[in-house]
């Protein structure tokens, strides 16, 4: 994907913005391609026919969240065509105002504020009645299953991706959820990747959600994780507190999170790429976390 393709494709598509000013952005991102457009707006590109689907996702299902969450959403403003030289759909989206809290979480500047939108935002998602869509409306993805799929490939040390980060005590973290047995199975809306990256700020506050490509169904402890990936001890208890999270959903959760974050880091630490040292601060944070639990 180049400037000029990216240039070419607003342009012969969106002749309203031709004279807006087009620049490739740098994000923790890994399914689009993006570039700001003018001040107010985005441009996402799918790398791939994976991303596009997710893509086609938010397009269903970001108009039925607007004005149920406690923070901004993405508001889809022009749908783009695929072309030869583009084969997926892409999107313009209008701007969410602030930062990625990636750099403040990787530096501890975590405000326990933060607990509380976290803890707003997945109740929200959780009170959207599923029941009241045919089943074939739900939204689809890899994430919300049972906690022994989601741990599928930590045992395989000679996988491809398999990379420097030890997955042993990780196992010990999903052995010991497993072995609380299952939490509330009842299907619920999960976002599904509450990390950082998906995260906007504005001083003290969340402002902004991003990116709901992996929106699902399935267990609500699936959307506990940004408890390790986000937040700090403190803001972990206060999270909690507020969901009223009993002990098997919250070591589901917990083994969630180290699952997300030991792949994060396999994956990404080899390129270089941002979520490599956030997936490595989940897994601390949920190790931590996992031995306080156990030994007190």
């Amino acid at each position: 994907m180049t400037d000029d393709l990216v240039r070419s494709l607003v342009d012969d598509q969106c002749p309203r913005w031709r004279h807006l000013p087009l620049r490739a952005m740098t994000t923790s991102g890994t399914e689009h391609i993006t570039y700001r457009l003018g001040d107010e707006l985005l441009v996402r590109i799918p790398r791939n026919a994976d991303a596009e689907t997710g893509l086609r996702k938010e397009l269903d299902w970001l108009p039925r969240l607007h004005g149920r969450l406690p923070l901004d959403i993405p508001v889809v403003e022009h749908v783009g065509e695929p072309r030869e030289d583009n084969p997926h759909a892409w999107s313009v989206n209008r701007w969410i105002e602030g930062e990625d809290v990636a750099g403040r979480v990787l530096a501890g500047d975590v405000p326990l504020a933060w607990a509380d939108t976290l803890a707003e935002t997945i109740a929200a998602l959780r009170d959207v009645d599923l029941e009241a869509l045919p089943p074939a409306e739900w939204p689809v993805g890899s994430r919300g299953g049972h906690l022994s799929e989601r741990a599928e490939g930590l045992d395989d040390s000679d996988d491809a991706v398999s990379g420097p980060l030890d997955s042993s005590h990780i196992r010990h973290v999903v052995d010991d959820a497993l072995a609380a047995g299952a939490p509330d199975d009842r299907r619920v809306l999960l976002h599904a990747d509450l990390i950082p990256g998906n995260l906007v700020a504005r001083g003290n506050h969340l402002v902004g959600l991003l990116d709901f490509g992996t929106l699902t169904t399935g267990y609500a402890a699936t959307d506990l994780t940004p408890a390790w990936w986000v937040l700090d001890t403190t803001g972990r208890q206060r999270f909690r507190d507020l969901l009223d999270v009993d002990d098997v959903a919250w070591a589901w959760g917990r083994a969630c999170a180290a699952i997300q974050g030991c792949f994060a880091h396999w994956i990404y630490a080899p390129r270089g790429h941002g979520l490599a040292p956030l997936g490595a601060r989940a897994v601390a944070e949920v190790l931590e976390d996992w031995e306080t639990a156990a030994h007190g």
